[in-house]
């Protein structure tokens, strides 16, 4: 080794040595302050707890004294009770007693207690020590040595546990009133001696009236009640004032908004106080148009009775006790080919006049015959079919008239069925058709009453379940599904099909086999011809498979998400790492370059340079790749953002040059994001429309507009330009087109990833020589 390197070595050891000892000065003198510091706070808490102790012991509530870093220091014996713990025995930090699920908004409620010294209002759970969850209200402020300086934080705490579950009990109870009310197929109202219009309105009497529950607020009962009702009504409601009644009921008419007039059955109650006063008034408004109008259609529909039996489509005949003709139709006479007078028929013997007719039969003796031994049994016979030698087909329904116990005749109908047998049949040929389709389709399909017996089965349903159909017929559905988790679920479903609801929900099942499936059950309820809900049909589809690669897919989610994390640790750890050892060799270089700088040539010194441009491009290559990696992973907190206040922070930081002039068209806009990000997002944009701005005028707008759901911006400068092939490019990692030292290929990658995080795009229009234009759109 060269004498000269000898030197160059002993050199850089002695300054080791001298910045060691440097740092172990300071050292020692941070300690000696922080030491001192310490004694100053234990003497000051020791003066505060003296004050304090007084108010600290005969308080109600719990008190709680910490020191700055949530260390409880003191708790009065209310404190003591709450939280179960002996802080004379026990450490216990304030973030032990936070409630997991309140953990963020406590963080919040400290972050203003140290910057302002208080808060107030807090309302969270805590834990015990037991585990027990408590909700408590919580007044804290710090407390200050003589200085001013932030010591200790105190804090009263009250129980509210009680008052919580009170609070809560008492929504449920006006929640479950209010369902009631709102659902309740009856007007409902409640109105108040001193205010005009009603107080509180349902849904049935808003839809009975036609007018919004707000109009009825205003609307005064004389606009609404029918002005013959008037005075009636007036009457009853001044017998109540009187304290004369307490309640009234009437029927009356009232006016809807559109002009219509409905009869309604009206209850109203008054509701007094202590002095007998009327305090307000619970009216209930029943609709019973229909049922008046009824009652009016009855005494018309009995005075048409005659009119309309004469013209019924079915052949009417009433005898009397003795067989006599007394009553019957026009439609009888046809049905039987008879070509007499209805008048002439009127005390005709039934039994000589089926004996004329009976040829009109296939089967004359046996029509005879049969309308005998209907006679004698006196007994109700519905559905009897009779075949004509014209081909018809009629029905026959018998039913005797008989007051107490006396014969007081016999009514029979005739209606002729042809049609609908001839529909019947055709009508059970198609259902045996779709029968045979829905048995053999690769759907599960069951039939359910509303009792959850099963009724049908398909051929699919019974290879999906493993059972045969004859031990599912019958059966209660539950009984085939093992899990408890999915007889619950359809024990649920089944009540919303009772109720007329439909839709579609998965379960876990077990087969005969016990084979663990996964089902997809579209359900719909089932009506008769009343439209009554008598029972479901369920669809049933295997989706075990599509199950499966669901699971497979969320555990791949989440290895992914571990990977993410993984790799972003390894990031930061090949950047330190890569780092230090540039920083060193960077170090060395600058030594060799102070050692021998009156040995070294021109040359030796522009490669001087150019290593450490070299080392400086690599630094910031591996800070850009850091930067590129973290976009996306970081958990900051998105909110409002100012643009315009940031872009002045951003333009106040920039070197600009004087031949170059950025000019905002409009203020920016307020966006919700990540505050640190938007402005490397800004920051990137306008660097690099200054780095590349090569004419003597240099220009760069700023400008937005107002989208729907974004806000789209544009940062145009009159630079070299970028050529249409390279547009795509430039946003991929490491795809720098000037290849200057400061440029690593990076920066636009990093800002479309963050364009990208705030669910935008981003592009761009440029031509050489004239300019560029970067265009991305932002979410509000």
């Amino acid at each position: 080794m060269s004498e000269a390197q000898t030197d160059i070595l002993k050199r850089a050891l002695e300054r080791e040595k001298k910045a060691r000892k440097a740092a172990e000065k300071i050292l020692e003198e941070k300690s000696r302050e922080l030491y001192v510091t310490s004694q100053h706070l234990e003497e000051l808490l020791d003066e505060k707890s003296t004050q304090l102790q007084g108010v600290f012991e005969n308080i109600v509530d719990a008190f709680v004294l910490m020191d700055i870093s949530g260390h409880i220091l003191k708790f009065n014996e209310a404190a003591t009770r709450l939280f179960g713990y002996d802080i004379s025995s026990e450490k216990v930090n304030v973030i032990d007693l936070v409630h997991k699920d309140d953990y963020q908004y406590a963080m919040v409620c400290f972050e203003e207690l140290r910057t302002k010294g208080f808060f107030k209002n807090y309302e969270a759970r805590i834990y015990t020590k037991d585990k027990a969850v408590k909700w408590v209200h919580i007044n804290a402020s710090v407390v200050y040595d003589k200085n001013k300086k932030p010591i200790a934080a105190q804090g009263i705490v009250r129980d509210i546990t009680q008052e919580k579950l009170l609070k809560r009990e008492l929504e449920e109870q006006k929640n479950q009133l209010s369902i009631i009310i709102n659902n309740s197929p009856i007007g409902i109202s409640l109105s108040k001696t001193d205010h005009v219009g009603l107080l509180q309105i349902n849904q049935a009497l808003v839809d009975m009236l036609g007018y919004t529950a707000e109009e009825l607020k205003t609307v005064k009962a004389q606009d609404i009640t029918h002005p013959d009702d008037e005075a009636l009504t007036v009457k009853l409601r001044e017998q109540l004032f009187n304290g004369e009644i307490d309640k009234y009921n009437l029927e009356k008419r009232y006016i809807k908004k559109d002009g219509d007039i409905f009869w309604a059955k009206t209850n109203v109650t008054a509701v007094r106080d202590a002095e007998g006063e009327i305090e307000y008034q619970v009216a209930t408004v029943e609709d019973v148009s229909k049922e008046r109008e009824a009652k009016e259609k009855l005494i018309e529909s009995e005075n048409r009775l005659s009119t309309l039996v004469l013209n019924l489509d079915s052949g009417i005949l009433l005898e009397d006790e003795n067989r006599k003709v007394v009553l019957t139709n026009h439609k009888f006479c046809e049905l039987l080919n008879i070509d007499i007078a209805l008048g002439d028929l009127y005390g005709m013997d039934c039994s000589e006049a089926a004996e004329q007719n009976k040829t009109l039969f296939k089967d004359p003796e046996a029509f005879v015959q049969r309308m005998h031994v209907i006679d004698e049994a006196k007994e109700a016979v519905f559905g009897d079919e009779l075949e004509m030698l014209d081909g018809k087909i009629l029905e026959r329904n018998y039913l005797p008239i008989t007051i107490g116990e006396q014969s007081k005749g016999f009514l029979w109908t005739f209606t002729d069925v042809t049609l609908k047998r001839s529909y019947s049949k055709s009508l059970e040929t198609q259902k045996q058709k779709y029968y045979s389709i829905i048995a053999n389709m690769n759907l599960g399909l069951v039939e359910v009453d509303n009792d959850n017996k099963i009724l049908m089965v398909n051929q699919s349903f019974v290879e999906m379940s493993g059972y045969s159909e004859s031990e599912l017929l019958g059966e209660d559905a539950s009984a085939f599904f093992n899990s408890e988790e999915a007889v619950d679920i359809i024990a649920i479903e089944n009540e919303k099909r009772q109720r007329g609801q439909s839709n579609s929900y998965e379960v876990k099942v077990k087969t005969k086999t016990g084979d663990d499936r996964y089902w997809l059950i579209s359900g719909a309820p089932n009506y008769d011809i009343k439209g009554k809900v008598v029972g479901s049909i369920g669809v049933h589809i295997d989706i075990t498979e599509l199950k499966t690669l669901e699971l497979q897919k969320e555990k791949l989610l989440l290895k992914l998400e571990r990977s993410n994390d993984e790799l972003q640790e390894y990031a930061h750890i090949v950047s330190h790492d890569l780092k230090s050892p540039l920083r060193s060799i960077d170090a060395l270089v600058n030594w060799l370059k102070e050692d021998n700088k009156d040995q070294l040539d021109a040359v030796s010194l522009k490669n001087f340079e150019l290593i450490e441009a070299t080392l400086e491009k690599m630094e910031q290559l591996i800070s850009d790749v850091l930067d590129y990696s973290s976009v996306g992973t970081e958990a900051n907190t998105k909110a409002e953002v100012d643009l315009s206040k940031k872009l002045r922070n951003i333009l106040s930081m920039l070197y600009i040059p004087e031949h170059i002039s950025i000019h905002t068209v409009h203020p920016l806009p307020i966006v919700h994001g990540d505050a640190t990000k938007l402005q490397q997002l800004f920051q990137n944009l306008i660097s690099n429309a200054i780095k590349f701005i090569d004419k003597e005028d240099g220009r760069i707008i700023i400008d937005f507009e107002d989208l729907k759901s974004h806000y789209k911006f544009s940062i145009q400068d009159n630079g070299m330009g970028i050529e249409k092939q390279y547009h795509d490019k430039i946003f991929k990692i490491f795809h720098a087109l000037n290849k200057s030292k400061d440029s690593t290929g990076i920066g636009l990658s990093i800002v479309k990833k963050i364009v990208d995080l705030h669910e935008g795009q981003i592009w761009l229009e440029s031509e050489p020589q004239v300019g560029t234009t970067f265009y991305f759109t932002l979410k509000k």
